[in-house]
């Protein structure tokens, strides 16, 4: 027998779904609806971005969380709590269709990859900093702010440069580059920097990360890298009364 209330509920997800204008990820959600996005992580991102099969007890951080597919299969995989971050307005009410639809205990937080320390979102096992760091103005000042709350490991994807030599370098795009869907290509101008894989793993080096490594070089999409914590530690929460997010 159908659930009336199940009923409604999908249609409700599949009208919000169809009021966007644009997705950017492919995710499929529960009652047979799917996000008309032009990226599918699941196919493209997934199998290279290093996430642990057993996320158990982890205390992740998803920085840039677009339409929140990292935060929720990072859900899946058993982490004991997410907390997703994100500058755009557009990013959480996208985010939180698909977390109504998947029925996920993981909210979007408003705030910038520059906001983060330990006094306000605590430390973390791990943190996913995926298709970000090319975007910004300052992108050592963010692997700085990430630094302090990484207590564990840190998985970075970004778009690279094509210098593979063992020199770090970037490329700097003042007015951005075209990005999209093939068949609908634009101008994206927040696409700046693009680093060597040797700028990657020397700012991650300069700023004390250890055993930075590029992982995933098959990856369709950029350079994915994996670092550790100078000391690893449990991931904590933030002490509740300097916590403004709260």
């Amino acid at each position: 027998m159908v659930n009336s209330e199940d009923v409604t509920l999908t249609n409700w997800l599949r009208s919000q779904i169809e009021a966007e204008p644009y997705w950017f990820h492919r995710m499929e959600l529960p009652g047979g609806l799917v996000t008309p996005g032009w990226s599918d992580p699941k196919v493209d991102k997934l199998p290279y971005f290093g996430l642990p099969d057993d996320m158990s007890g982890l205390r992740v951080l998803d920085i840039g969380h677009a339409e929140g597919f990292f935060s929720f299969e990072a859900e899946r995989r058993g982490a004991a709590e997410v907390v997703a971050l994100d500058r755009s307005p557009d990013h959480a009410r996208k985010f939180n269709i698909c977390r109504t639809a998947l029925g996920s205990r993981v909210r979007s937080q408003i705030a910038s990859v520059y906001d983060i320390s330990p006094e306000r979102f605590g430390t973390f096992d791990l943190v996913m900093f995926f298709g970000v760091l090319y975007h910004l103005r300052h992108p050592l000042l963010a692997l700085e702010r990430i630094q302090a709350v990484c207590s564990g490991t840190l998985l970075m994807q970004t778009a690279i440069c094509a210098d593979t030599s063992d020199t770090p370098m970037a490329e700097f795009h003042p007015h951005g580059i075209e990005s999209g869907p093939a068949d609908n290509r634009v101008c994206d101008t927040t696409c700046v920097w693009f680093p060597s894989p040797a700028c990657c793993i020397g700012m991650l080096d300069h700023l004390g990360f250890k055993e930075p490594e590029r992982i995933s070089t098959d990856a369709p999409v950029g350079g994915v890298f994996r670092a550790k914590a100078a000391t690893q530690t449990k991931g904590q929460p933030p002490v509740p009364e300097k916590n403004m997010w709260l």
